[in-house]
């Protein structure tokens, strides 16, 4: 089949929406992925969710590579390329859960080791609604264990909503260990800044 015909049925409404799904789920997980690296300071890099673009890819390629070989008469091309992209979307999702994970654990980890790091008698003015992050912090393991649970079992039709419900997990952890990261340390220069400002001679 000539590559023309490949791009024709990429036209075709389901699997130009299998295809969308694809590429937008694969441009998230780029994203938590670049993250995650950053904020993985003894720069450790995850390898599961590479090995899974490289599969994803492949069953990309397999569709377009297939163009050069003779195709048997009334070959059923369309359910070749439908078939393809599910497996490639497959091995996005899991991409995206590998990432997702990775991410949570670092930024849980990190989260805790600052806020180990701050005298217990100081955290409350230092950070912000101290009680609640903490609370919030303890609760995240659970509620991501019980997505990481759901995540083989979920049916296709709802995998976007478990990939939501993550990503706003996501979203809050990253926002708290903004938070942590920048407003704890701004708190504490400013109160190193008073401090000195008091120790300083009235007369110099």
């Amino acid at each position: 089949m000539a590559e023309q015909n490949v791009f024709n049925l990429m036209q075709n409404d389901e699997i130009g929406l299998l295809w969308k799904k694809i590429y937008q789920l694969h441009q998230k997980t780029k994203i938590y992925l670049l993250t995650a690296e950053e904020i993985s300071e003894n720069g450790d890099a995850l390898i599961q969710p590479l090995k899974e673009h490289r599969d994803a890819y492949d069953h990309i390629v397999r569709i377009f590579a297939s163009t050069t070989k003779k195709v048997p008469e009334g070959y059923d091309y369309y359910s070749y390329i439908k078939g393809n992209l599910e497996k490639a979307y497959g091995h996005e999702y899991r991409a995206f859960f590998d990432t997702a994970d990775w991410l949570a654990y670092n930024l849980r980890h990190n989260l805790r080791e600052r806020i180990n790091a701050i005298p217990y008698n100081k955290r409350n003015q230092l950070i912000p609604n101290c009680k609640e992050t903490i609370k919030l912090l303890n609760q995240y393991p659970f509620e991501i264990s019980n997505l990481r649970n759901d995540k083989d079992i979920v049916k296709e039709s709802d995998s976007d909503e478990t990939i939501k419900e993550y990503e706003n997990l996501l979203r809050q952890l990253i926002k708290l260990y903004k938070v942590i990261q920048f407003d704890v340390a701004t708190k504490t220069i400013n109160r190193l800044i008073d401090r000195r400002k008091v120790s300083v001679c009235p007369y110099q």
